[in-house]
């Protein structure tokens, strides 16, 4: 089986940003990501969770994977992005089965 080299980014960010972040995502080429909504956990920022009745703290975890040409333009776009709020961003090397997706 032949598996090919690729870069995953996973952005957690306040969900008030996610759509500014899918944006420019799409912006530098990327086939696709996969978004999961009101995650929750543990930061310097202290505890975030579905607790938060009025949603305003939720937080969105988008994962990327793609070439490293496109990742490190993901990587380097959303600090502008993330300059005033709360966000991750974490990237990893990954080998994946069909590389015509990424």
């Amino acid at each position: 089986m032949q598996l090919y080299r690729k870069k995953r980014i996973e952005l957690v960010v306040e969900t008030a940003r996610a759509k500014a972040i899918i944006e420019m995502i799409d912006a530098t080429g990327a086939k696709g990501y996969t978004v999961l909504q009101d995650v929750s956990g543990k930061g310097q920022r202290g505890i975030r969770d579905e607790a938060h009745l009025t949603g305003l703290f939720r937080n969105t975890m988008i994962i990327v994977i793609a070439s490293e040409e496109v990742a490190r333009q993901i990587v380097e776009r959303s600090q502008v992005l993330l300059e005033n709020y709360a966000g991750i961003v974490a990237l990893s090397d990954v080998e994946v089965v069909r590389d015509e997706h990424f």
